[in-house]
């Protein structure tokens, strides 16, 4: 026997739980397991602690607790993950040294961007990037962060050269701690 389905309603622009009901009533509506609900609904937990949110590994909407991290399926590498520059096939992030342009871009791929309009979601995070000595995250050069929804909005987002070994073929790499599922750190020399 299957468990009973529930739906949580949350608010699109933060997550927040509006309500949780046997039947889907809204648009803005995630199916859950009554178990997993089953505190918010007898009132041991309140719907403050748990948010919707978008889970950038599965592509989908979960129900989380705010309070509680949770490193399902996590490993020292999604902490300290370096991102490659070859092999990657539907990126969902790319990161581009652009040398004659004296910039980093940082794009979106186009299939995780359809999935965010389609589901209409709206990530409000810091992407953090560390540059690195070639597969040496003990040596810094330099980190830079990007505000995930600029990308969004805009395509990409550019963030300037600030320091001379940006401007050359220096071997270098990219960590980051892995958010989304495919990364590439790629590089452009001529135009």
């Amino acid at each position: 026997m299957s468990e009973s389905l529930m739906y949580v309603n949350f608010e699109e622009e933060t997550g927040k739980i509006l309500g949780i009901s046997p039947k889907q009533n809204r648009t803005s509506s995630i199916p859950v397991s009554l178990s997993s609900v089953q505190p918010l609904l007898d009132g041991v937990e309140p719907k403050r602690n748990y948010r919707v949110e978008y889970n950038a590994k599965t592509k989908e909407l979960e129900l989380k607790h705010q309070f509680i991290a949770s490193f399902d399926g996590s490993d020292v590498n999604d902490f300290i993950y370096e991102i490659p520059e070859t092999g990657v096939k539907d990126t969902d992030i790319i990161i581009e040294q652009n040398i004659p342009e004296t910039c980093w871009k940082i794009k979106i791929g186009s299939n995780l961007k359809k999935n965010l309009r389609t589901k209409k979601i709206r990530l409000n995070q810091t992407l953090n990037f560390a540059v690195t000595r070639k597969h040496d995250p003990n040596i810094l050069y330099k980190t830079f962060s990007v505000d995930f929804s600029s990308i969004m909005t805009d395509n990409y987002s550019v963030l300037p050269f600030s320091m001379q070994f940006e401007k050359t073929d220096a071997a270098i790499s990219i960590f980051t701690a892995r958010t989304f599922d495919s990364y590439l750190f790629t590089r452009v020399f001529d135009e």
